[in-house]
């Protein structure tokens, strides 16, 4: 077992990791036995430049005027705080959990840490470090042993997932102040559940446990002849009996695996166009990636036969398919380089933010993020213009605008200052939440989030009065 667990959660102020901020991070440091061992919670003031949407404060209860006016730590504070904890938590080999944590926690974790300076982004994943996610446990747990977890059912008759329901469903017991939306109180929660599925449900448990490590995937897929993927779009789930075809050239992680509802005898004889039109044929695609960076967890060929159409294929022509695949590697090729050539060329990203995962920074840059934090505020603009790395230079600005802004140049202060307010004016189609994008929403939101007329009122009045307030700001 893991010498130690850190259950954690994320508040934001919408969806879009890049231009979106951290609010609230709340996290519980447990042993093995998952006993808790320490706390954390941390709030933070929004950075200027930075704005929310509507339908993620209503969600969490926040006030927009709150945002700002408020006395917590400003984003590259809380951001220190919480990079300085995590290290030390993580001294030891240890694993990070959370609820849907690798698709929405860890993108905001890792632009936190990317916008602040800090110098080990990838926590998570280094130093021995790994991850798991509950939600991923629960939504195996619903489609192959969902005897043992209470769920409300939508429409189509499948399971609601969302973690304040099935805390509610289960009557989950938890000693803390705060409710659901609460980043210490939902870390709590993930907590509980995660011990619930670990006794009632261990065989999953134990395989996403297994599966928290990049280097399991491969192993796994090696030694299985077949497996079982399970996939879901939305809270439809797919159950997939697959083979190996091999890693992706190029994509650390990355594999290409085979469906075996097709029969691949079949396939060996068409061209390349044939070939890729069948590679591309939606839910009938013979192939498709398995990304195995995200700690998803697979499970051998025995849970494939949840689904009667495997059944109908029995285990053997299961196998026996497989084997073809196995064996015959002038077609395994043709489909590897068939999946590379067909490959979007995506356009070079521009913003800053964007550009996170353009390089590692260099031992001299991480060198001069320590000397930056640790440097006094008037000698800091000098030491990032020693940056190597020009992406680290323009976050330095941002930083320095919001904890010292009399000590940047004055060029750079005015052309940072610009640039917020070109972000705030932008229309409603921006990637980031400019002021006409937060008022094109604010209707529906309210209304697909908010029952009560007088609370819906209420919450629009603060959020023109947030707006009016940064267009005294900001405004053309």
């Amino acid at each position: 077992m893991n010498n130690q667990y850190i259950f954690w959660d994320l508040e934001t102020t919408g969806r879009n990791d890049k231009f979106d901020q951290i609010t609230q991070v709340g996290a519980v440091l447990t042993n093995h036995n998952f006993e808790v061992k320490d706390k954390l919670e941390i709030h933070c003031k929004l950075r200027e430049g930075k704005w929310f949407e509507p339908g993620a404060l209503i969600t969490t209860g926040v006030d927009p005027i709150s945002l700002f006016q408020n006395n917590y730590p400003n984003y590259y504070e809380a951001s220190a705080q919480l990079y300085e904890t995590f290290q030390q938590w993580s001294s030891s080999p240890t694993t990070f959990i959370g609820f849907n944590n690798v698709n929405f926690d860890e993108p905001f974790l890792r632009q936190a840490l990317y916008q602040n300076l800090m110098p080990e982004i990838y926590m998570t994943v280094t130093n021995n470090n790994s991850r798991m996610d509950v939600f991923d446990i629960l939504r195996l747990v619903s489609v192959y042993s969902p005897e043992h977890i209470k769920f409300n059912v939508d429409d189509q008759g499948y399971p609601i997932l969302k973690l304040e329901e099935i805390f509610k469903k289960n009557n989950i017991s938890i000693s803390y102040e705060a409710g659901p939306h609460d980043a210490v109180f939902d870390s709590l929660v993930t907590l509980e559940l995660n011990k619930i599925l670990s006794i009632r449900c261990p065989k999953i448990w134990n395989a996403a446990y297994d599966f928290r490590l990049r280097d399991t995937p491969k192993k796994f897929m090696l030694e299985n002849l077949v497996f079982t993927n399970t996939t879901f779009w939305g809270r439809r789930p797919t159950i997939k009996a697959q083979t190996l075809i091999a890693g992706i050239p190029g994509r650390n992680h990355n594999y290409l695996v085979f469906n075996l509802l097709s029969d691949p005898k079949k396939l060996q004889d068409l061209n390349d166009d044939e070939l890729t039109k069948k590679m591309n044929d939606g839910t009938k695609r013979i192939c498709e990636v398995f990304d195995g960076s995200k700690s998803k967890t697979l499970l051998n060929e025995s849970y494939c036969f949840k689904d009667n159409k495997y059944a109908e294929i029995g285990v053997d022509e299961l196998r026996t398919r497989a084997n073809f695949i196995k064996k015959n590697e002038d077609l395994c090729s043709r489909l590897i380089n068939l999946h590379v050539a067909n490959q979007k060329e995506w356009p070079e990203p521009f913003h800053v933010e964007e550009r996170i995962f353009e390089s590692f920074p260099s031992h001299q840059d991480k060198k001069l993020m320590i000397d930056f934090h640790t440097a006094p505020n008037n000698k800091k603009f000098e030491i990032s213009q020693q940056f190597k790395d020009s992406r680290y230079k323009e976050i330095a600005i941002r930083i320095l605008f919001e904890i010292a802004p009399q000590t940047l140049p004055e060029n750079d202060k005015r052309n940072y200052e610009l640039e917020i307010r070109e972000r705030y004016n932008d229309d409603d189609k921006v990637k980031w939440n400019s002021k006409n994008k937060i008022l094109a929403s604010l209707e529906t939101d309210i209304d697909k989030m908010m029952k009560n007329e007088d609370e819906k009122v209420q919450f629009k009045q603060r959020v023109i009065t947030f707006l009016n307030t940064e267009s005294a700001k900001w405004g053309e």
